[in-house]
């Protein structure tokens, strides 16, 4: 700590305003607080001056943590407007080989005399504060500050501003960080420019802090994290919840690590840890500042988990919780769903985020709060029966929200990974049974023609069929087989459903195929359809969701605060792509993912959700293929071109989410490889020199991912190419990726017959009586089939929420903020990315046009708009690219 002993007098302004009772006020002032230049240089021949801008944002009144300070705190404020004290660091070191530090200086007007006292102690927006410094003509380049808060309570640094006008000289500070009360930190907190430096090029002076910053970001491993901490370390998925399976560091239960919040233990589970829903922890450089922001929407989700879903629940209790008809769904959207004095009499519905949240979900002013209001979801706006074609079925598979699992078929007929003797015969599917719907094909020649594809899930929820249908849920483990029409559509023409065998019931294959004839009503096919779809709806929030974009990009926000510092060219260029992860992450695993959950809940997988998807992971889930062309070419969708065509070349051309994805690729992938080649100035041997780069790639493979760290295909770190590769398939899974699962969730399926998201009953079985009840009135037995109103409305609530975008959102090719880097190469690439992305919004734009490209809309009318670089507004748009996983 000698380094920092410059840095001392940490007294804490509840400290200085005690110590005036028996202490000369202005002999504390002088020494604690201002210390202003002594003697000095007081015609300024030697010193310069720096004048600065600060923005930040005080606590609001009902934000507040420490709502026990003192009315003496409260009014310290205006006996002291010198509270915030910031030192500035010179990139030069002295000649002793310490730090150049300037004198101390505070913000100016910390109280504004135009303001209430409440309104300068929580004043919540942003504000604007002046500081100035005088320092030696030779003190150099500045390269960083030091600030200290003797405010007993936080507010958030948005950015610094510093100019030495005589020189001409501006240097930018992009902080974005909560800054707390001096005394809960163990180092003095520490703000670097934005000029960053490869670790073997940092100036002398900064080499220290440097160093020291990131031990704090890693921390020691122990204790309980608390809402100051900054600290980024790994635990397993241990806090769902009793009696759920810990998932991670475990053979059977595989799984990305999260960040460790250090509760306690379960009593009756040691292996447990006590749930997030009293201690969401996120690193305060990981919090944002501001209600309408991202942090917002995610605080917002908790909101509705614990007001608004047992609001929802406490509305059916006394209700048979089915729907009577397809009209009385429709009717939803029109009339909202009265809460009434249920919501009233939710205690935990007068939170104040709780409350900002449904005021903002509830739509225009004057609407009743009472009343939930639910848009109309696209896929039925234009016409209410389109969702039924099975042209538009199929479409969905290459343009709707799970376009990532459709493969082409290989082989048939389809083999299985399970004993046939425990689990029962592959498949029933024949030949026969495909044929009348493949134009004159064979399945052979559909097959070599790559016509055939198939969504196969089967091998995935066989296992858990039996325990999913011991519940209320009634589920199969689903094949369907789609073929690619002379007229560019993409039919389902079989779907085969498995149950697995029971103590008093062997396995079975049921195989259902289309009418051949519009008189050919075949309800069996409709339902068929419906219990497909709805595997299909599960699969995709836990896999392609929440396991492929929240769950595997935790590990990689960690490694890169632990390992890469903030003066790394690479930690900014991947910092957009962690915003607001890992704060969604942690409230996910307090109201979506954990023991009795949303997802629990709402969707067939009930109590096996997460289970199922750690086992996925461990199966399924490589890095390498996680880049968009190379996961085309790993399901069949995509061929690897010619000499004379770098890429892929797709087998279907009108494939909305790959056509459009594959060009955004390509412009991530110049953005990130010019990025790299400016930093490391086209060597290789730089990346292999690069210690904290190393350090950071190794991490969190062998840490943050440690389940799969012995895996072949992860890629090394050791060239400029490998290392593009490895940020490219980072950034596409936490921006394009995400986009494509997750903002067209409500509006494809917010009308939930389209998409249930649990079935209630079976199929009935031929000749049976529930054949004959289902045949003499369809529409009852459909009804009977899906989704309960509970469950339907609450994951109508949550899914819009999903759908939406911040304000503050960050899209591909653009930054809120000119102050990111003060490089202007990089500004340069980042300004030829954003070119293109403008470009390419143009050019799809355009192809939602084209009539000749049938997939692009379908029967239903919802253009394909997911993979739009940018949204224009925030809100439920169904666009936009963030560049996180920030929702």
């Amino acid at each position: 700590m000698a380094l920092f002993e410059q840095l001392s007098d940490r007294r804490s302004l509840k400290d200085v305003v005690k110590a005036s009772v028996t202490e000369p006020l202005k002999d504390i002032v002088d020494t604690t607080i201002l210390n202003p230049l002594k003697g000095g240089d007081p015609g300024g021949l030697n010193t310069v001056e720096i004048k600065g801008k600060i923005i930040l944002s005080k606590k609001t009144i009902l934000d507040l943590v420490n709502l026990g300070t003192s009315v003496i705190d409260d009014q310290s404020d205006l006996i002291f407007s010198q509270v915030v004290i910031l030192q500035l660091v010179s990139v030069d070191a002295k000649a002793d080989g310490q730090p150049k530090l300037s004198d101390k200086s505070n913000l100016e007007k910390w109280v504004n005399p135009k303001k209430s006292l409440s309104e300068n102690l929580n004043a919540g927006d942003d504000e604007l504060y002046g500081i100035t410094f005088r320092v030696p003509k030779d003190f150099g380049e500045i390269g960083a500050f030091v600030i200290r808060n003797n405010h007993p309570n936080e507010f958030y640094l948005h950015s610094v501003a510093l100019e030495n006008i005589s020189a001409g000289v501006t240097y930018e500070f992009p902080c974005n960080s909560w800054v707390y009360n001096d005394q809960v930190y163990t180092d003095d907190r520490v703000f670097f420019t934005n000029k960053t430096y490869l670790p073997g090029q940092t100036p002398s002076s900064l080499r220290a802090f440097r160093d020291r910053e990131l031990m704090a970001l890693r921390g020691n491993g122990e204790g309980t994290r608390v809402a100051y901490d900054r600290v980024y370390d790994y635990d397993i998925y241990n806090d769902l919840g009793v009696p759920r399976p810990p998932l991670g560091d475990s053979k059977d239960f595989p799984y990305p690590r999260r960040c460790r919040t250090g509760r306690a233990k379960f009593p009756t589970d040691p292996k447990s840890e006590v749930g997030a829903i009293g201690n969401n922890y996120v690193p305060a450089d990981d919090n944002f500042s501001r209600d309408k922001n991202s942090g917002f929407l995610a605080g917002a989700l908790k909101g509705v988990a614990h007001a608004v879903v047992p609001t929802i629940s406490g509305l059916f209790d006394s209700t048979p919780n089915t729907w009577d008809s397809l009209n009385e769904i429709l009717e939803l959207y029109a009339d909202g769903l009265d809460l009434g004095q249920k919501l009233a009499d939710t205690g935990d519905a007068k939170d104040k985020a709780q409350l900002v949240f449904l005021d903002t979900l509830f739509k225009a002013q004057g609407d009743d709060k009472n009343v939930l209001k639910y848009p109309m979801p696209q896929v039925v706006k234009k016409d209410e029966k389109a969702w039924m074609v099975d042209e538009e079925y199929g479409r969905q598979t290459l343009a709707g929200i799970n376009p990532c699992v459709i493969c082409a078929v290989k082989e048939f007929p389809p083999k299985s990974s399970l004993n046939p003797q425990q689990w029962g015969p592959a498949t029933a599917l024949t030949e026969k049974d495909l044929e009348p719907y493949l134009e004159g094909l064979t399945v052979q020649e559909a097959i070599s023609a790559t016509r055939l594809f198939i969504i196969d899930y089967r091998d995935i929820f066989m296992p858990y069929i039996e325990r999913i249908n011991e519940t209320s849920a009634k589920a199969y483990a689903p094949r369907t087989y789609f073929f690619w029409t002379s007229k560019g559509t993409m039919k389902p023409v079989a779907i085969e459903l498995s149950i697995s065998p029971t103590q008093t019931k062997p396995a079975s294959n049921r195989v259902f195929t289309p009418p051949q004839s519009k008189e050919d009503k075949n309800y069996f096919w409709k339902l068929a359809k419906v219990h497909a779809a709805t595997i299909d709806f599960g699969y995709h929030e836990l896999i392609s969701h929440w396991l492929k974009s929240h769950a595997v990009m935790e590990p990689f926000v960690i490694a890169t605060h632990r390992n890469l510092s903030k003066l790394h060219p690479v930690h900014t260029l991947l910092l957009p792509l962690y915003k607001n992860t890992l704060n969604i992450n942690a409230i996910a695993r307090s109201v979506l993912i954990n023991a009795n959950g949303v997802i629990e809940s709402t969707f067939s997988p009930g109590q096996y959700s997460m289970e199922m998807s750690s086992k996925v992971n461990g199966t399924i889930w490589r890095f390498d293929q996680q880049a968009l062309s190379a996961d085309l070419i790993a399901r069949g969708m995509a061929e690897p071109a010619d000499a004379s065509q770098p890429g892929v070349k797709l087998v279907v051309d009108d494939y909305p989410f790959a056509k459009d994805g594959l060009e955004m690729w390509d412009a991530i992938y110049s953005y990130m490889g010019k990025y790299l080649n400016i930093v490391y100035k086209g060597s290789d041997s730089a990346v292999q020199n690069d210690a904290e780069l190393q350090a950071w790639w190794k991490e969190a493979v062998h840490v943050g991912h440690a389940d799969k760290r012995n895996e072949p295909w992860w890629p090394n770190a050791d060239s400029i190419k490998s290392l593009t590769d490895i940020c490219a398939t980072i950034a596409w899974i936490a921006g394009p990726h995400h986009a494509a699962v997750n903002f067209g969730q409500y509006a494809y399926a917010g009308f939930m017959p389209k998409r249930p998201s649990e079935c209630k009953k079976l199929i009935p079985e031929k000749g049976s009586k529930d054949e004959s009840m289902m045949l003499e009135d369809p529409e009852s037995w459909l009804m009977g089939t899906l989704t309960s109103q509970t469950a339907t409305t609450i994951v109508m609530t949550v899914i819009e929420l999903l759908s939406t975008h911040a304000v503050d959102e960050e899209y591909q090719g653009e930054r809120l903020n000119d102050n990111w880097t003060s490089n202007s190469d990089i500004k340069a690439d980042l300004s030829e990315s954003s070119a293109k992305m403008d470009a390419l919004q143009k050019r799809l734009e355009q192809r939602n046009t084209d009539p000749n490209l049938v997939n692009r809309s379908g029967p239903s009318k919802v253009p394909y708009t997911l993979m739009y670089p940018v949204s224009e507004s925030s809100g439920m748009t169904g666009r936009g690219v963030p560049y996180s996983v920030s929702i």
